[in-house]
């Protein structure tokens, strides 16, 4: 890929295995764009479809398999993770992407090369596996960044990169002591959470949002998502929440789990209760902006994004240790969260709370401090601080 002369390149690799990766790289991408973006060639690439290579296809419908088995099952990320801990982080990377996806490895490779850029971001493990792989064998000679899209870094994060960045003090704590990490000397940098900049233009009143939305603006509005695939207990929540006996507003968000969706939208409900549900949705701001509270399995964008709306939430599902590590930050640090595994317990909490929405004051209270959008231009300045560090070459 041919460079621009005299100017850097700086590579943002999306890959398509949930939004919980792809929205903190959009919010990052654009904020180091609108700064830096006049000085630089900024390059975004779905990495593994823009080649249109079907071996690279294979390895993200591989990753989007692996997700939906997540949520499916609880067992099979439990084992996983498990084999991690046994192998450790350097064995486990080698196997999935040598071993397990080895025909997605050589093209990975080398349109890693062809990409010729002087700093990769990634925010998905794949990616900074091929990134960090192709440093040590001397085919590219980027500073290669990885963003934590979790509170705590877990075990398919390849320890290699040049610079490691988390979004909570715990995450931060926790990597400086990280072996891998800690030989390396490698910088452990701390930033806000990487929400998408046009969460700043929601400053409306939750009312005039849920007007916005087409529901009652006086009725207490419950927001369920359980990611991009649908999964979880969604189904199940939505059920127990219909048993209601008072007024309820019911927004569901099914994302690509068309088959949900069209379930719910033939539903007959209860007069008393307003039920909106929603396929895939670029609306997802203005649910959050317009709920009381939220529901869903453990997600680091759609909880942060909830909390930064004072929203408090009941989280249903925590299907792998890095769910698990991600409740533990809204229920223990934060404290804005509460973790129900049961559906019915769920739906029952939510309905006390609309009953009597006092009780949430506390959790409420508590999200003020998640009420920041800075994160995306802290880490762009920090991009480009390294972006112009010399490299070994220069």
């Amino acid at each position: 890929m041919q460079k621009t002369p005299d100017k850097k390149r700086i590579v943002f690799p999306f890959v398509e295995a949930g939004l919980g990766h792809i929205m903190p790289m959009k919010a990052v991408a654009d904020a180091f764009e609108d700064k830096y973006g006049h000085l630089c060639e900024v390059v975004r690439t779905y990495f593994f479809q823009d080649k249109q290579d079907d071996d690279m296809l294979y390895v993200e419908k591989m990753l989007i398999k692996e997700v939906h088995k997540h949520n499916k099952s609880r067992i099979h990320g439990f084992i996983q993770f498990l084999a991690m801990r046994l192998g450790g982080s350097n064995t486990s990377n080698q196997f999935l992407h040598k071993v397990y996806w080895k025909r997605g490895f050589k093209p990975s490779m080398a349109y890693m090369q062809e990409l010729n850029a002087d700093l990769i971001f990634n925010t998905h493990f794949s990616t900074l596996y091929y990134a960090c792989q192709a440093k040590q064998q001397g085919l590219i000679d980027s500073k290669v960044v990885m963003f934590c899209t979790d509170p705590i870094v877990e075990r398919q994060w390849d320890r290699r990169s040049d610079v490691a960045v988390v979004f909570s003090s715990t995450g931060k704590e926790k990597a400086e002591k990280i072996y891998g990490f800690k030989k390396r000397k490698t910088p452990i940098m701390q930033v806000p959470f990487l929400l998408r900049k046009d969460i700043a233009e929601y400053t409306k009143t939750r009312q005039a949002y849920k007007e916005e939305v087409g529901i009652p603006p006086d009725q207490f509005t419950i927001l369920l998502s359980d990611g991009a695939y649908g999964r979880g207990r969604l189904r199940k929540t939505v059920y127990e929440l219909l048993k209601s006996d008072i007024p309820l507003t019911i927004v569901a968000v099914c994302g690509k789990n068309e088959a949900l969706y069209k379930e719910f939208s033939s539903l007959q409900v209860p007069s008393h209760i307003t039920f909106k549900p929603f396929g895939f949705t670029d609306k997802m701001l203005l649910f959050s902006a317009a709920c009381d509270l939220f529901i869903g399995k453990t997600g680091s964008s759609s909880l942060a994004e909830s909390s930064y709306f004072g929203v408090p939430a009941i989280i249903t599902l925590t299907a792998t240790s890095l769910d698990k590590g991600i409740a533990n930050h809204y229920t223990k640090h934060v404290k804005n969260s509460v973790k129900l595994a049961s559906a019915k317990k769920a739906a029952s909490l939510a309905i006390a709370w609309a009953k009597n929405p006092s009780l949430m004051d506390y959790y409420i209270q508590n999200s003020k401090t998640e009420h920041r959008c800075d994160g995306p231009d802290q880490l762009a300045d920090i991009l480009w601080g390294l972006l112009n560090k010399p490299t070994s070459n220069e």
